[in-house]
């Protein structure tokens, strides 16, 4: 977490860019973030905490891509998407809105008649921005996603949608299951028309919902490789080659701030991150001038956090499986490994 609340690129001793700004991230400070200092708290980290390994992936615009790996961890290593596979369920959804299936701001009871009374008002744009009120988990009596859907549609929220930022895996779920319902297609294989066939993620799967307690599309696996082949359509502007995954709009309206004019401060995962706000399935760690975000992440549980730098059509991923610190630990960690190479790339050369 780089810099102070607010604070400009004058107090790192980085050259201040004037179309970008802080998004809030409070912590460490250093007088010149460099990859190379990245990568030693990063073997410091793995240390210090007894982890099997990690790795630090970089691809720039230009130049040669960085990589930097300690123990048995690389690449090509298998890492749960636990939370970071929101993101993968924003752009599949979006990719619906592109096509007219679905509005971002329907109510999502008009496709699915199990959200009933105040839920059946929540929108496709609340439930990717975290902010539909929905509870943060349910019991349901077995686990599959329909017995979860009589859940969720029996319980109480709690706040009126679009009144607060509650990150909840019930979100995914209940996008999932408008995705399903609005093309008559699974899941799984909506993810792979949609997402994964066209840029080539070959590894990254969902887990069964029988693990995850009835919820589609809350939980999996990737690899870094996978991973940044996702990225790659982020920093192309939604696109991957000659392919539009995403129209320009709907790519933009991911970066915009969806909690403006909320008190975030209350939601754990911003005192995690040090990030207060939230687009469309990202955390927006760094701001553009013109309501953008500049960078933008979403990072998980077990320390995964994979961060696109919009303004110089750069990625990185830092990739750790730490599931032995609680969560505000490993999430902070992370946190400040990721913001500290996004400020390295923002830093002038030498």
């Amino acid at each position: 977490m780089i810099g102070a609340c607010g604070g400009s690129g004058e107090d790192r001793g980085i050259e201040p860019d004037p179309t970008e700004v802080d998004g809030g991230a409070p912590g460490t400070t250093y007088p010149r973030p460099t990859l190379e200092l990245v990568d030693e708290l990063l073997t410091e980290r793995v240390d210090r905490d007894g982890l099997v390994g990690a790795a630090l992936i970089v691809e720039p615009a230009d130049g040669a891509p960085h990589l930097h790996t300690v123990g048995a961890v690389g690449p090509a290593t298998p890492v749960p998407l636990a939370e970071t596979s929101f993101w993968l369920v924003a752009t599949v959804l979006l990719t619906l809105v592109d096509d007219g299936s679905v509005g971002l701001d329907e109510p999502v009871g008009a496709h699915l008649p199990w959200m009933t009374g105040t839920a059946s008002t929540i929108t496709l744009r609340q439930l990717l921005s975290h902010t539909s009120g929905l509870p943060l988990a349910v019991e349901c009596d077995d686990p599959t996603p329909a017995a979860c859907d009589a859940a969720i549609g029996a319980s109480p929220l709690v706040h009126p949608p679009g009144g607060a930022l509650t990150v909840t895996a019930l979100d995914a779920h209940v996008a999932a299951r408008l995705a399903e319902t609005v093309t008559g297609r699974p899941w799984d294989q909506l993810f792979r028309e949609r997402l994964a066939d066209p840029t080539t993620m070959t590894v990254t799967t969902f887990a069964d919902p029988s693990s995850t307690g009835g919820l589609l599309a809350t939980d999996g696996s990737t690899t870094a490789d996978d991973l940044g082949r996702f990225l790659d359509v982020l920093r192309d502007d939604g696109r991957a080659g000659d392919v539009e995954i995403l129209s320009a709009g709907s790519w933009r309206e991911m970066l915009l701030d969806q909690t403006v004019r909320l008190d975030t401060h209350d939601e754990p995962w911003v005192a995690d991150t040090g990030v207060p706000t939230f687009g469309l399935g990202v955390w927006r760690d760094r701001l553009r001038g013109d309501d953008a975000a500049a960078t933008v992440s979403a990072p998980n549980r077990y320390g995964l956090y994979p961060l696109v730098d919009t303004a110089r059509d750069a990625w990185a991923i830092v990739v750790i499986d730490d599931r032995t610190l609680p969560r505000h630990d490993v999430v902070g960690a992370s946190a400040t490994l990721a913001q500290l190479t996004a400020a390295a790339l923002r830093a002038p050369p030498n």
